[in-house]
C-alpha cells in the first residue's frame, strides 16, 4: 500500500491553501468580472467563500464606482436569501457608498417601517432621501412610487408622535414642545400626501384622516371653507 510522506501532506495542504486564496478574485481592480455573479446572486445562491471575497474586495476597493458595483453585487445576493443582511448592506451602501437611488432608498424605508418599530423616524428621513430623487421616475411608476413614499412617511411620522405622547404621559423625557413638533410633522407630511391623492385620482379618505388627525380642522388639510389658511 503506497503511504503518503508527511512531507507529502504538508504540499498538499499548503497547495490547497494557496488555491483557496487564488479563488478570490480581485474585483476591486477588474470589477467587470463581478458579471460572472450574477446568475447565482439573482437566487441568492453565492457561496459563503465567495461572499466573503466580495466582502474582502469592498474592502479594498479605492474607487466609489467600484464599491458601488461589488456592493450591489452583494445586495441583490442577499436581497434573495435574507433580508435582515439586505438592510445591514443596503444601510452601508447608502452610507458610505450611493444614496442617489431613490429605488434603494424606497424599498429601505419600508423595511425599517414593517420590521424595526422602534426606528420610525429613520423610516422618515429614507422617505425624504427617496422623494429628493422622485423625478427619475415615469409614468404610473412615479405615481405610485411618491404615493407609496408620502403614505409611509406620514404613516412613519404618526407612529414617531405617538410614541412619544406615550412616553410624556408616562412621565418621560418628552417635552410638550416635542410633541408639537412631532406632529406639526405629521400635519405637514400627511397633507402633503393628501394632496398627492388628489391630482394623482387616488382615494384620498386615508390620507385625509391622517391630516385632520393631527390638524384638528379642515382648513389646515385644505378642505372647506378658508382652506388657504395654515391652522394649529
Amino acid at each position: 500500500m503506497r503511504r503518503t510522506t508527511p512531507w507529502m501532506s504538508l504540499l498538499f495542504v499548503g497547495w490547497a491553501f494557496g488555491a483557496s486564496a487564488l479563488a478570490c478574485p480581485d474585483y476591486a481592480n477588474n470589477p467587470s468580472e463581478l458579471r460572472s455573479l450574477e446568475p447565482a446572486a439573482t437566487r441568492g445562491a453565492l457561496s459563503e467563500a465567495e461572499r466573503e471575497c466580495l466582502e474582502k474586495n469592498y474592502s479594498a476597493a479605492t474607487e466609489q464606482t467600484v464599491k458601488n458595483k461589488i456592493s450591489r453585487v452583494e445586495l441583490v445576493d442577499a436581497y434573495a436569501y435574507d433580508t435582515k443582511t439586505w438592510a445591514r448592506l443596503v444601510q452601508r451602501h447608502l452610507d458610505e457608498v450611493d444614496r442617489s437611488d431613490p429605488d434603494m432608498a424606497y424599498l429601505y424605508a419600508f423595511w425599517l417601517y414593517n420590521n424595526d418599530t422602534s426606528n420610525a423616524a429613520e423610516a422618515v428621513r429614507w422617505c425624504e432621501v427617496a422623494l429628493e430623487r422622485k423625478q427619475i421616475w415615469e409614468g404610473p411608476v412615479f405615481v405610485s412610487r411618491v404615493y407609496g413614499l408620502m403614505k409611509l412617511r406620514a404613516l412613519a411620522a404618526t407612529k414617531r408622535w405617538k410614541v412619544a405622547e406615550e412616553d410624556l404621559a408616562k412621565g418621560g423625557s418628552t417635552t410638550e414642545e416635542q410633541i408639537e413638533e412631532l406632529r406639526t410633522d405629521v400635519k405637514v407630511y400627511a397633507r402633503e400626501w393628501l394632496d398627492f391623492a388628489k391630482v394623482s385620482g387616488r382615494d384620498p379618505a386615508e390620507s385625509r384622516a391622517a391630516c385632520l388627525a393631527a390638524a384638528n380642522n379642515v382648513e389646515a388639510c385644505g378642505e372647506g371653507e378658508g382652506s388657504g389658511s395654515t391652522g394649529p
